[in-house]
């Protein structure tokens, strides 16, 4: 019996790499706003001009757990850094949209999914 191992892996494309720094200043708030949020939703949320309102701001709901241990605090980066995928997507979502008002899931301080209200 012979045995043949393949390394081939199909091309992927390259990442994106966005750093904070390079973000409009209303796209470094609401990354900031996720980040204290952690997990939650952000609710009503203008897009205008494939950018975030900030005023008046989205409403922050933050998600408790009821049951188990407590989430400990997280470390907020602060200053420059490189955009997690996530964060990367859903400003590319926004982009595409141009215009509109979404509600946004948070979970550990990135966006997860957004529906259009």
């Amino acid at each position: 019996m012979i045995h043949t191992t393949s390394s081939f892996k199909p091309a992927q494309p390259p990442e994106r790499v966005v750093r904070k720094s390079q973000l409009s200043p209303a796209r470094r708030w609401l990354v900031e706003q996720m980040q204290i949020l952690g997990y939650g939703r952000i609710k009503h949320l203008v897009v205008s001009n494939r950018e975030p309102v900030v005023n008046p701001p989205p409403k922050l709901c933050p998600r408790r757990k009821l049951t188990g241990p407590r989430q400990r605090p997280r470390e907020i980066p602060c200053g420059d850094f490189i955009l997690k995928e996530q964060v990367v997507n859903l400003f590319d979502e926004l982009d595409s949209m141009s215009s509109g008002v979404i509600a946004v899931d948070v979970r550990d301080g990135l966006p997860f999914d957004f529906i259009c209200e």
